[in-house]
């Protein structure tokens, strides 16, 4: 069964600058490894609730576009920002199994893997939602090494404070979204609009975080998105404790913050284009 949220990824230019990007906002940001049959390498920064983030970067991107990074390498070469999400499964060809049952477009588990820097082989399978891992829909991914040799726990920074409260998926067809994500959590959704007027949707809560699926009604920033990027992960908000302290640690950082409803923004430019929001 689907267990929760897994990770989030960022797609970046330049890996050791996103690292020091990161870094200076206060997250323990810690080189991954390479995918040597995707072309691509990655850090990671773990979160208190075990899930984390993957910053990813393509090392060659001509071998990661003939994979199924291929929708990955477009949206990149549109601007830095959101991938796609992931999340976990504790069975996945039986998820799968079920899934195509509902008319879910799922592919079959394949496998994946990658060497961190210690020589450590870390080894999962995947399942993707429409052949793409950074599109409307999420993708699967369930473990066949330990989950502690591909995600080390949150010791220290931002990132062991922080818990995922919400993921807002950018999507051209609200009610075309809601009824896939229907089939892929076996759930319904709420309809849901926010109070600028600019956007609707729908919201699912889950024990796990809320999802909500997000069209943009006029020009936006979520607009904007859709038009550059296409469809997908568009935002991400993080619970913490000391909402304040965080801001203002990060203000004496340099870092640019803008306010929102019950905490903030970090300001995309010093998050490689992520909207990551503080509450």
């Amino acid at each position: 069964m689907i267990t929760g949220f897994d990770h989030f990824i960022v797609l970046v230019n330049d890996l050791d600058a996103a690292i020091r990007a990161y870094r200076n906002l206060g997250f323990d940001a810690r080189a991954g490894g390479e995918h040597p049959a995707f072309g691509s390498h990655n850090a990671l920064i773990a979160f208190a609730d075990g899930t984390y983030l993957e910053l990813v970067a393509f090392k060659d991107a001509a071998r990661a576009a003939k994979t199924f990074w291929g929708a990955g390498v477009t949206k990149l070469r549109a601007g830095e920002g959101f991938g796609g999400y992931v999340l976990a499964s504790n069975d996945l060809a039986d998820d799968v199994a079920q899934l195509k049952s509902r008319t879910l477009n799922i592919g079959d588990p394949s496998a994946g893997s990658r060497v961190r820097p210690d020589g450590q082989r870390v080894a999962w399978q995947i399942a993707l939602c429409d052949n793409s891992p950074v599109g409307a829909l999420p993708f699967l991914i369930q473990d066949e090494t330990p989950r502690a040799l591909r995600i080390e726990p949150a010791r220290e920074g931002l990132g062991s404070r922080a818990r995922v409260k919400e993921a807002i998926v950018a999507v051209k067809d609200a009610d075309a979204a809601r009824d896939a994500y229907r089939a892929l959590l076996g759930v319904e959704l709420t309809r849901v609009k926010n109070i600028a007027g600019d956007v609707q949707g729908y919201r699912v809560a889950l024990t796990w975080g809320n999802i909500v699926l997000a069209q943009p009604t006029r020009q936006s920033a979520l607009a904007d998105q859709l038009a550059r990027r296409g469809e997908g992960l568009y935002a991400l908000t993080l619970e913490v404790q000391g909402v304040g302290r965080d801001r203002r640690e990060l203000r004496n950082r340099g870092v640019e913050t803008l306010n929102d409803a019950s905490g903030f923004l970090i300001a995309p430019e010093f998050t490689c284009g992520a909207r990551i929001r503080l509450m």
